[in-house]
């Protein structure tokens, strides 16, 4: 009963905390019209992002900035937990967006930060014509930005431990914007993971930097194919560190 009501007192500490300053980088990033999003992102959010982690009761280990490539890239995750968010924003990558599920406009704390970072949100699939609208319009920021975009590969989907179907949507997006793919891995063991929203027991986590994947010689007709190997590096890594096999 201890240990539940200091779990509760922690995320509800986490969480008010995210929300004053969400707020107060959004009025930042809104009242200098964009200026100081990357002043936010690498001053402000990166380290609120680790003392959040610890004060939820995670340790973490994330690959310094200086080993992200400093060219547009599209960052592809694998997701299973959304301890995720933290870990990414720890980094504090400048001229870097998220793409969010709309599911996640829920939770309010994360919106209001979300906003001050610049995400953008994906409609789910029950959404087609939505959903091909907003890809198109990204595709073109791409196009005409330096900006470099997180996503993950397996979208939508109910979290367990594993690595699940990868969606085409954000690879079909890189290819059209001719930007390389660069895959990072994300590591939180089973036995402290929160699914579903339920509290876990502390541990470690970490990201880490998998490879850089060229899209230069793709083609929309074996994307599929392209897709299947890139998943196939992170099914590695996974059966690597969880010491399984699964495919």
């Amino acid at each position: 009963m201890y240990k539940s009501l200091v779990i509760i007192y922690r995320w509800t500490i986490a969480l008010t905390t995210m929300f004053v300053i969400g707020s107060i980088c959004l009025l930042f990033v809104l009242l200098s019209f964009g200026y100081l999003r990357n002043f936010c992102v690498k001053y402000i959010f990166k380290y609120f992002s680790r003392f959040l982690l610890i004060i939820v009761g995670y340790s973490y280990k994330l690959p310094d900035i200086s080993e992200f490539p400093k060219h547009q890239v599209l960052y592809t995750i694998n997701h299973n937990s959304y301890l995720d968010t933290f870990l990414l924003t720890g980094v504090g990558l400048p001229d870097t967006r998220f793409i969010l599920s709309e599911i996640t406009y829920k939770y309010i704390p994360m919106v209001i930060a979300a906003k001050a970072f610049g995400t953008y949100y994906i409609p789910q699939k029950k959404h087609p014509e939505r959903r091909l609208r907003f890809f198109k319009r990204v595709t073109s920021i791409l196009k005409k930005t330096n900006y470099s975009i997180i996503a993950s590969a397996e979208g939508v989907h109910q979290q367990q431990h594993g690595i699940m179907p990868f969606n085409k949507g954000i690879f079909h997006m890189a290819l059209e914007a001719k930007i390389p793919i660069v895959l990072l891995y994300i590591h939180i063991p089973a036995e402290i993971n929160p699914y579903d929203g339920k509290y876990s027991k502390s541990g470690k986590i970490h990201l880490e930097i998998l490879k850089e994947i060229s899209t230069s010689d793709w083609k929309l007709e074996t994307i599929w194919d392209e897709i299947a190997k890139v998943r196939k590096v992170y099914v590695n890594r996974f059966n690597e560190l969880n010491n399984t096999n699964i495919e």
